[in-house]
C-alpha cells in the first residue's frame, strides 16, 4: 500500500497551532497585577487624549516644527486641525482590556511644491512618499522632451500623524510609537508604566506642536536599555 503524501498545508497549521497554544499558556501565567497596572495606564492615557484632541481642534494651535522629507518635500507653517484618540479591547483572563490606544491627528498647512521626476525614478520617489505616510497624486506628463517623458508628483497640503501605545505585558511596559510626530519617520519607545504619568502625557503633546519637550528622552528607544 502506497504511503500517504505529507501535507504541507498541515505541517504549517500544526505550527501555527502550536505557536497560539503557547501563547494563550503564557499569557495565563501572566500577574494579574501586572495585567491591571498597564490596563489602568492605558485607560489614563485615552481619557487623557480625548479630552486633548477636543481642546487642540478646538484651539487649532501652531505648530512650531517644519518638516523635510530629504530633496522631496517640505511641510511648515503647520497648525493642528483635527484630532481622534480610538481604542480596541481584546478578552484576557476572562475580561477586556485594552489591546491599544491609537491617536490620529491631522495638521493643516500650505501646499508643497510638486515634484516634476523623470518616470524611472517615480516609483522609488513614490515608496519614499507612501514610506513617511505623505498623501499625493501621480498625474503622468506626455510631453515628450529629449525623448524621455516625466510623472507630475503633486503632494497634498498637511500631514497625517499618528501616536500608538501598546501594552507588553511580559515586559511590563508601554510601547509607544510615533509617526510624523517629530519627524517624517517612526520612532519607538519602551515606557515603564509608572513613568507614562501626566507629565510624560504633557510633555507629548508639547512635542506634537513642535515645543520644547523632554519626552524622548523620558524612556529608552525600543530595544535599547539605558
Amino acid at each position: 500500500m502506497a504511503k500517504a503524501t505529507r501535507s504541507h498545508l498541515l505541517e504549517q497549521l500544526r505550527v501555527q497551532a502550536d505557536a497560539v497554544a503557547t501563547k494563550r499558556l503564557q499569557e495565563l501565567k501572566l500577574s494579574r497585577e501586572v495585567v491591571d497596572r498597564l490596563d489602568r495606564r492605558l485607560h489614563a492615557v485615552f481619557q487623557y487624549f480625548d479630552e486633548a484632541c477636543r481642546l487642540l481642534g478646538v484651539i487649532c494651535p501652531p505648530v512650531e516644527r517644519t518638516y523635510v522629507l530629504s530633496d522631496l518635500a517640505k511641510f511648515e507653517r503647520l497648525s493642528f486641525e483635527t484630532g481622534n484618540v480610538m481604542f480596541r479591547k481584546r478578552r484576557l483572563q476572562d475580561r477586556d482590556i485594552y489591546a491599544f490606544v491609537a491617536i490620529y491627528y491631522q495638521l493643516a498647512g500650505p501646499t508643497p511644491a510638486p515634484l516634476q521626476v523623470p518616470i524611472k525614478r517615480s516609483g522609488d520617489i513614490e515608496r519614499a512618499l507612501n514610506a513617511a505616510n505623505v498623501e499625493f497624486v501621480t498625474d503622468t506628463d506626455s510631453n515628450i522632451r529629449g525623448g524621455a517623458t516625466s510623472n507630475l508628483i503633486r503632494i497634498a497640503p498637511g500631514l497625517r500623524c499618528e501616536v500608538r501605545f501598546d501594552p507588553d505585558f511580559e515586559s511590563s511596559c508601554v510601547v509607544v510609537s510615533l509617526h510624523n510626530v517629530d519627524r517624517l519617520e517612526p520612532v519607538i519607545l519602551d515606557f515603564p508604566t509608572d513613568s507614562l504619568d501626566t507629565g510624560a502625557l504633557d510633555d507629548l503633546v508639547n512635542l506634537m506642536l513642535g515645543k520644547q519637550s523632554q519626552f524622548l528622552l523620558r524612556a529608552p528607544l525600543r530595544g535599547f536599555n539605558r
